[in-house]
């Protein structure tokens, strides 16, 4: 932003379903960061990927069942974040074969799992560790290894906003911040910030 004279307004409150509608109205620049669809692709406009989220099962410790492939949760109930993509297979899948109700991030999504109403939830790994740390669910609620995929993490812009000219410049610098091992290092020490930070949003 410093090197191209613009200013960063970060908005970090919004819920996730009006923070799209708000990106697709032109109301918001840029969403940090999304998972690729062909859907939204015609929509919005993607940068280069700037890191990668593994999407895993979160299960209650007293309610546990074994997992290997998102087939494996065909016949369980589950719960996943309201307006959230996975990436057009896991969408795909769960639409036709999964049963689930979407549910607003945060504690209240594991709140679900913890009260009985579903058997699982689907989540990014870090958005849900954050989630569990910042309210000392860890005891109660376990991520389940393997994750179901790793998704790309992209810059997601509205295509009226006026940053539409820097997606270039930005991609180029997302390149070299990836080659000089910046990029890694800033996404580890932000999340090891916001699993060990319970004011963190995460």
């Amino acid at each position: 932003a410093s090197k191209n004279g613009f200013r960063i307004e970060l908005m970090l409150d919004i819920p996730w379903t009006r923070s799209l509608q708000m990106l697709e109205n032109g109301d918001l620049d840029v969403i940090a960061g999304a998972y690729f669809t062909t859907e939204r692709n015609q929509i919005f406009k993607y940068s280069a990927p700037f890191t990668y989220d593994d999407i895993v099962v979160f299960q209650h410790k007293d309610n546990r069942f074994d997992i290997a492939s998102i087939h494996d949760l065909v016949g369980f109930r589950g719960a996943r974040p309201q307006g959230g993509s996975y990436g057009d297979y896991v969408d795909t899948y769960a639409q036709n074969n999964l049963n689930m109700i979407f549910s607003p991030t945060g504690n209240r999504i594991f709140y679900t799992l913890i009260n009985g109403r579903v058997d699982y939830v689907m989540l990014g790994l870090y958005d849900g560790l954050a989630n569990i740390y910042r309210d000392n669910h860890e005891n109660v609620i376990i991520p389940i290894e393997p994750p179901l995929l790793r998704n790309e993490v992209h810059l997601m812009f509205s295509r009226k906003s006026p940053c539409l000219e820097h997606v270039a410049n930005i991609n180029l610098l997302i390149s070299e911040l990836a080659e000089n091992g910046k990029l890694e290092r800033w996404t580890t020490d932000h999340l090891q910030n916001a699993i060990s930070d319970p004011e963190t949003d995460g």
